[in-house]
């Protein structure tokens, strides 16, 4: 039997693309979604939790991209170091509790330690935490921190964001391939981004039409989400989301394509045949 999950959701200044307040039923945990201009008004929200972890994310181009992991004792006033030092990010999400047992400083710090694994382990986009935390999750709390993460992960889904690892994101789900000119990269189609996975190979010897995919390509070689292999090409060591299929097919194959006849599944039908007609 499906499970039934039920979320509040308050548009503070009822803006929907404003801060917004999310509790789901049976929960004691808040989680408050704060876009980057509004921090000054997210802080003069009252009587919110002051413990627990937060996201701080980069997806201006409809999906993470950067993303950075941390714990805070000051509820949404912890956001204000990062306002003034951290400039990839766009968006900030938290998610806080007044529940000393759930949210002890101890499981916080182990959570804190769980979500950096998880993003790590994602391969879906940069995470920009520098330093592993040393905690030591022990067998007694790992039932509640993954317990917490479900939760965080089903309310980060509800945003459009997947965080989950990778091949567990994969199981369910249909493969699309390019495979052009001795690359074949494969991809995944969520209806609102078309995802280039990792392990794809990249065509760097033919620039794409647009500058944009090509900046993207250099920016990835730079930070080393993407490697040069020995025959001119690029690999990529995470996945990318982009907002079309042709712009994923553009980015791996360079120069102009049409993506919903470029991508196929394995029994070489396209994305245009299964999704359009």
């Amino acid at each position: 039997m499906a499970r039934l999950k039920t979320m509040t959701t308050q548009f503070i200044d009822g803006e929907p693309s404003g801060v917004r307040i999310c509790r789901c039923t049976f929960s004691t945990m808040t989680t408050v979604f704060v876009p980057r201009p509004l921090l000054s008004r997210a802080k003069q929200i009252a009587d919110l939790p002051l413990r627990g972890i937060y996201y701080l994310i980069n997806d201006e181009d409809g999906a993470i991209s950067r993303l950075y992991v941390g714990q805070t004792q000051q509820g949404i006033a912890r956001l204000d170091d990062h306002n003034a030092k951290k400039d990839f990010w766009n968006k900030g999400v938290l998610f806080l509790s007044d529940d000393i047992q759930s949210f002890s400083l101890d499981n916080v710090s182990a959570l804190e330690k769980y979500a950096i694994e998880q993003a790590t382990a994602s391969k879906r986009y940069t995470v920009e935490n520098k330093v592993d935390p040393r905690y030591v999750i022990d067998q007694y709390q790992r039932p509640t921190v993954e317990q917490i993460y479900e939760e965080i992960a089903f309310v980060m889904g509800t945003f459009g964001y997947q965080i989950e690892d990778s091949d567990d994101a994969l199981a369910d789900v249909k493969l699309f391939y390019t495979s052009r000119r001795g690359v074949c990269a494969r991809g995944v189609y969520t209806g609102d981004t078309f995802d280039v996975l990792d392990g794809s190979p990249i065509d760097l010897k033919v620039r794409p039409k647009l500058d944009r995919y090509e900046r993207l390509r250099q920016e990835l070689l730079a930070s080393g989400d993407m490697v040069r292999q020995l025959d001119g090409g690029g690999l990529l060591m995470k996945t990318v989301p982009f907002s079309t299929p042709s712009g994923a097919a553009d980015f791996v194959l360079g120069g102009s394509n049409n993506g919903w006849i470029e991508w196929k599944d394995g029994d070489r039908q396209t994305l245009d045949a299964l999704y359009r007609k």
